[in-house]
């Protein structure tokens, strides 16, 4: 599966050229999966041609290369190959990208002045993906998991142990220690050479008694190292990353660490040799419960701030606060959708009519797609919450900045 997180979701975001066209499609396993993959793209490139076509503002020589583009993949050996339960496809002059994800997408084409964006936004504003990190003194182990199971993951950028992380030399840092690197290493008192077994470096460790306070020096300068490579790899992504390990290691992880999405619960034990069917059974519960918290969290927000005037439930005004800046917190319901488009210089919405031609339903565009990429470009932060739980019945919500109005 591909990593998608707040980083590749403003890549999209910051195309301009048009025609932008975007492609999502499920993947379902079975025998015959590449070709029935194949036949199911092909149309919908075919689709996607048609509005082209249908759309005469936009002129045959710019469209027609993003179409052949798109029909070279179709064709595209191995392809589908990835693991993933959905595939998300966009391209625009001068741009391509090919995401497959643990997401089932509902089958869709869009062509528009910008990506179709609403299923990802989804996937990043309500993650339902998650991670289990396992840290041992003697190894690590990564697992990245969806609502459906777990897949181990091989990092290259983490280091594989302890010793590990303390063979680079580094200056003191805030526990006052100095790891230093040479020909000769000595912990506990004993010393090796050149040609002995390598051990642990020891440490310059000023102002401390040596023994349990020295060691787990040692393991907060590793723990350190490991939350970066993890933050490196995650490049935004909002899902929970849920700690394995044994029971004195997570507060002094939770100490050392800088994963801003380390979840408040973990795994205790030595979970290496766990299989994934394990590592999903046991980690699974604790997402999902993370997952929830913020959903419960949007919601109080929303509670404090409707009741001191500081919220818009009216999709027109949730528009304008929007392109003014104002709008903190954007909720949308899952599913909820108006077609048609939205001006980004003055916020005006045009709802797509039963009236309407060919071209304008050829170019239209989800609405609450465009706000809520909008408020996320601005600083501002987007909660898809579930059917049945927006306290709205346009299915859009926005918590203002400053006093409302």
């Amino acid at each position: 599966m591909d990593r998608f997180g707040n980083d590749e979701f403003r890549q999209l975001l910051d195309v301009t050229d048009v025609p932008a066209i975007s492609i999502y499609l499920p993947i379902e396993r079975t025998e015959l999966t590449n070709k029935a993959l194949r036949l199911q793209f092909r149309a919908q490139v075919d689709e996607a041609a048609q509005r082209l076509k249908t759309a005469d503002s936009i002129d045959k020589k710019v469209y027609e290369p993003l179409v052949n583009r798109l029909r070279e993949m179709v064709e595209e050996r191995g392809f589908f190959d990835r693991s993933g339960d959905g595939a998300a496809v966009f391209i625009s002059p001068g741009f391509e990208a090919v995401y497959f994800l643990p997401v089932a997408f509902e089958r869709q084409t869009v062509v528009g002045t910008n990506f179709h964006t609403r299923p990802l936004l989804e996937h990043i504003a309500a993650p339902t993906d998650f991670w289990v990190l396992a840290v041992g003194e003697k190894e690590v182990s990564f697992w990245e998991g969806s609502p459906t199971g777990v897949e181990a993951v091989e990092l290259e950028d983490l280091p594989e142990s302890l010793l590990d992380a303390l063979m680079l030399e580094s200056e003191p840092d805030q526990d006052g220690l100095n790891y230093q690197t040479g020909d000769n290493y000595t912990f506990g008192g004993s010393t090796t050479g050149g040609g002995g077994n390598l051990s642990l470096p020891s440490p310059i460790y000023h102002g401390h008694g040596g023994g349990k306070e020295e060691h787990q020096a040692y393991l907060r300068r590793y723990f350190l190292e490991v939350s970066r490579g993890i933050n490196e790899y995650l490049a935004g992504a909002e899902g929970p990353v849920i700690l394995a390990a044994v029971d004195y290691c997570h507060p002094i992880f939770k100490e050392a660490s800088k994963l801003r999405n380390l979840a408040d619960e973990g795994i205790e034990g030595n979970v290496h040799f766990w299989n994934d069917k394990q590592i999903y059974e046991a980690a699974w519960p604790i997402a999902k419960r993370q997952l929830r918290r913020r959903v419960d969290e949007a919601l109080q927000k929303w509670e404090r701030a409707y009741g001191r005037g500081a919220a818009e439930i009216d999709p027109a005004l949730v528009g304008r606060r929007t392109i003014e800046g104002r709008v903190h917190m954007l909720l949308l319901e899952d599913g909820a959708e108006m077609w048609g488009q939205f001006d980004r210089t003055t916020g005006e919405i045009t709802a797509l009519g039963d009236d309407a031609d060919e071209e304008d339903k050829a170019m239209a565009v989800d609405v609450y797609d465009e706000i809520a990429e909008t408020v996320v470009q601005l600083g501002g932060d987007v909660v898809v919450l579930p059917s049945g739980e927006m306290p709205s019945e346009s299915g859009i919500g926005a918590i203002l900045r400053g006093n409302g109005g």
